[in-house]
């Protein structure tokens, strides 16, 4: 390659945000130059992708394809996923596909952000879902899309009986994983069909892979922004051992949640107190105070039950399946703030069986955290790590507090008819600790959820904690743009690949429709 190349649009990152982006941008006639840090493995009827990105069995909490990172979370620092290959973090990911409510994003629209309402995003969503069976589901959900979604029914009376359990405390029939329904029990949806996942590069990329319009760098590290007063010139990247330059005409950054704000920081872009300990002269900085603040996730523990002997005899173990219940802990909230949810499959990080084989687990998710984190950098070079805190778990904090509410009120759940059948007692934690034990615990057993949100903030001009305005542009830059869901000012309630999805074709349309009005 030139040590110097140049597009009308370099586009970093090639996760779910960048597919989309550089697909639609090559559609619409712009050379367009995709760069990403891990391996492409070509069109998907080359038969070259490996199995643990195509297998739908596949949990990434053992990927190879995985960039390294760890954060802290509670008393304990944990390794924290991203993927590091075409597709990013949803070519290894559980493949979960959810909404968000609508009231999650009406709440963008009421700061400020007007363009962000439910109903505007609604016509996005469905440009993305192809669910394949729309009984029983929202009425917004539609089939036609481009991303192919499938729901998990399951015939099992282990699944039956929880879904009675919910029935007799009042709980109904919904569709949970669709943003109508705040509370109520249901089936997950997945981006997988007959058992294969379907993920951004293969279901967007793959339609333009072959114009002449696109290039894709692979295995490309970008070190970091070139940038003059309020433009955007170029990246300096490392690609098959050589620096070199790419220049572009706009730039959008496609890094998600990590690899967005910790490489504008690299790139002098940031809040004043981190470029000083970067030691960056002040001609080579722009000070953007929130960049790499607002840092949110859901968070939750895997607890798990004994199982009776009539569970023993009768649970298909090899038959995987899920259900799961959406969970108000005060009644008066618009929206759930946990969700609830038992599985076959153990968690187990392939697909197999986890070696607690004779313990029915759990899951709960606070889906509406109140802790807010941040992750900087203390060094310009791109191969140190950053700091990634989410300042959750800390002790006294009140998210503690209501996952342990959920920890009991499940267990108080499954003690009632036809559940108490299935499972004799709790068994991690153990039944024997007292609550103040038991709160100790979750604060040692925390996981993340891997749906990292929020770094560089979109918000209106007078949020001083706000990088990009309603149009993904950075502030200060006339043709920097950011279109991830680092973007994303607060978390929605459910797994966020959906939304990401329609974020990105909701701003490269708009980008497209603006450059197109542009002499």
């Amino acid at each position: 390659m030139n040590k110097t190349t140049s597009a009308d649009v370099l586009v970093i990152g090639a996760g779910t945000a960048g597919c989309v982006v550089a697909t639609r941008l090559v559609q619409s006639g712009f050379k367009v130059i995709l760069v990403e840090a891990g391996q492409d493995f070509g069109h998907a009827k080359e038969n070259q992708w490996p199995d643990e990105i195509t297998d739908g069995k596949f949990i990434g909490e053992s990927t190879s394809f995985d960039w390294g990172y760890t954060a802290q979370l509670g008393s304990q620092t944990k390794r924290y996923l991203r993927g590091k290959v075409m597709g990013g973090s949803s070519a290894i990911n559980a493949s979960g596909i959810n909404w968000g409510l609508k009231s999650d994003y009406d709440e963008w629209a009421a700061s400020g952000l007007t363009q962000w309402s439910f109903d505007s995003l609604l016509p996005y969503f469905n440009k993305v879902e192809n669910l394949i069976d729309l009984r029983d589901s929202d009425s917004v959900r539609a089939s036609g899309g481009e991303l192919s979604v499938s729901r998990l029914h399951s015939k099992q009376q282990y699944f039956k009986d929880f879904a009675r359990n919910c029935e007799q405390d009042g709980f109904q029939y919904i569709d949970a994983t669709g943003p109508e329904s705040s509370q109520g029990y249901g089936f997950a949806t997945r981006n997988v069909i007959d058992g294969k996942r379907q993920h951004p590069s293969q279901v967007y990329l793959d339609q333009v892979r072959t114009s002449e319009k696109l290039q894709i760098l692979d295995q490309c590290d970008v070190n970091k922004i070139l940038w003059q007063n309020d433009q955007a010139t170029g990246i300096e990247v490392m690609h098959e051992g050589e620096k070199f330059i790419i220049n572009a005409e706009d730039i959008i950054l496609c890094a998600g949640s990590v690899g967005s704000p910790i490489l504008l920081q690299r790139s002098g872009i940031g809040a004043y107190e981190i470029m000083q300990q970067l030691d960056l002269a002040a001609s080579k900085t722009k000070i953007i105070p929130g960049v790499g603040k607002n840092l949110q996730d859901h968070f939750g523990i895997r607890f798990a039950f004994l199982p009776t002997p009539i569970a023993q005899e009768n649970i298909n173990w090899n038959e995987s399946g899920s259900i799961r219940l959406r969970l108000k802990q005060d009644s008066q909230d618009i929206g759930h703030n946990l969700t609830v949810s038992t599985s076959l499959a153990a968690f187990a990080g392939n697909g197999e069986r986890d070696i607690n084989q004779s313990l029915l687990h759990f899951i709960i998710w606070l889906v509406r955290p109140t802790s807010f984190g941040n992750i900087t950098i203390n060094s310009l070079d791109p191969k140190k790590m950053p700091i990634i805190n989410f300042n959750f778990g800390d002790e006294g904090d009140k998210d503690l507090s209501s996952l342990l509410y959920g920890l009991n009120w499940s267990t108080e759940f499954v003690s009632k008819e036809p559940m108490n059948s299935w499972i004799k007692k709790l068994a991690m934690p153990s039944s024997n600790l007292s609550q103040a034990q038991i709160l100790e615990w979750i604060r040692d057993n925390l996981s993340f959820y891997y749906h990292m949100v929020g770094t560089c903030k979109m918000g209106i001009q007078n949020d001083e904690d706000a990088v990009v305005d309603d149009k993904g542009v950075v502030r200060e830059f006339n043709n920097l743009h950011i279109f991830d869901a680092s973007i994303m000012p607060r978390i929605p309630r459910g797994m966020l690949n959906l939304t990401v999805f329609a974020m990105a074709e909701k701003l490269v349309e708009g980008f497209i429709n603006l450059k197109s009005k542009t002499p």
